[in-house]
């Protein structure tokens, strides 16, 4: 059987970021990078206190922005 894997979610919410861990919202914030640092930083942490996979995904629209984002600089 294969273990059960841990999903932190980044996905867009209007005009901000919701992060969201197994679909229960945890955080909001407004700012890609800052979306993409709080739920590393938690999925990070759980890494050490779990035996479980974790994973980080993104929605579509994560993807697009990050791409605008490298485009401009």
């Amino acid at each position: 059987m294969l273990p059960h894997t841990i999903e932190y979610h980044i996905a867009d919410v209007g005009d901000a970021w919701g992060i969201f861990r197994e679909g229960m919202q945890l955080a909001v914030r407004k700012d890609p990078a800052d979306a993409i640092a709080f739920a590393n930083y938690f999925a990070d942490r759980e890494t050490l206190m779990s035996p479980h996979p974790v994973h980080v995904m993104a929605d579509v629209h994560l993807y697009r922005t990050l791409q605008e984002i490298r485009n401009a600089a």
